[in-house]
């Protein structure tokens, strides 16, 4: 198993510093990213992830806390549409929204792996651990599922995390933990590097409408890093 060497930087704003291959995998030519047919993730056979909410005790596999994650953590003034909005780019169709999504569902999803393996990778991994703010993710969700446009937002994540199963950020092949932020509705049209703190949760979504492939948008915030299938 890989160990976290990476501390987390903090963020002035709002960070969360810590805190399946599916269908139709998109992998961008990158020399980067290593994704071999043969891969297959058993991330949801080593632990769980427990969550204390206000009516009881919930128990979620890492892919299914990852799509609750990317959720609670997207901006509300991002509006996804139901339809596959692509945009030619060169010689390949490309997808802004679920680039965006896939690049925060590997986002997320290292967070989680990475507080895992920071506590020397239990079968129950609780909440805290992950450090991440509080939330009902029961009641979002199932608010969601009633609702017309949360649920487009929710299937649109579901596509994506599921296009990305398993997958990670590592850098010299270790799993990293991948701090995230965001700005105020006002800021999300302003190019920000993210100033060396991590992948904000706006500008990726810029980013993603400006052509990049998540990957790209990895490596934007990330810099040299790698994306892997976690086994």
């Amino acid at each position: 198993m890989v160990k976290i060497l990476q501390r987390i930087p903090k963020v002035v704003v709002f960070i969360v510093c810590i805190p399946l291959v599916g269908t139709m995998f998109v992998k961008p030519d990158k020399s980067g990213w290593k994704q071999e047919i043969e891969d297959v993730s058993f991330i949801d056979e080593c632990f769980a992830v427990s969550v204390d909410e206000d009516i009881g005790i919930f128990y979620y596999s890492p892919e299914e806390f990852t799509q609750r994650v990317m959720y609670r953590m997207i901006p509300e003034d991002i509006v996804f549409s139901t339809s596959e909005d692509f945009i030619a780019d060169e010689d390949a169709a490309h997808d802004p929204e679920q680039e965006y999504l896939k690049a925060l569902s590997i986002v997320c999803r290292s967070n989680i792996v990475a507080a895992w393996e920071s506590g020397q990778c239990p079968d129950i991994l609780e909440y805290d651990a992950i450090k991440l703010e509080k939330t009902n993710f029961y009641k979002i969700h199932t608010d969601a599922l009633s609702d017309n446009e949360k649920g487009i937002r929710l299937n649109e994540l579901q596509r994506a995390s599921e296009a990305t199963k398993g997958a990670v950020i590592t850098r010299e092949d270790k799993v990293i933990a991948a701090p995230f932020f965001t700005t105020s509705a006002s800021g999300m049209l302003v190019s920000e590097a993210g100033d060396g703190v991590g992948f904000s949760l706006n500008y990726a979504y810029e980013l993603a409408r400006q052509g990049m492939d998540f990957y790209e948008i990895l490596k934007y915030f990330f810099g040299d890093i790698k994306v892997n299938i976690y086994e």
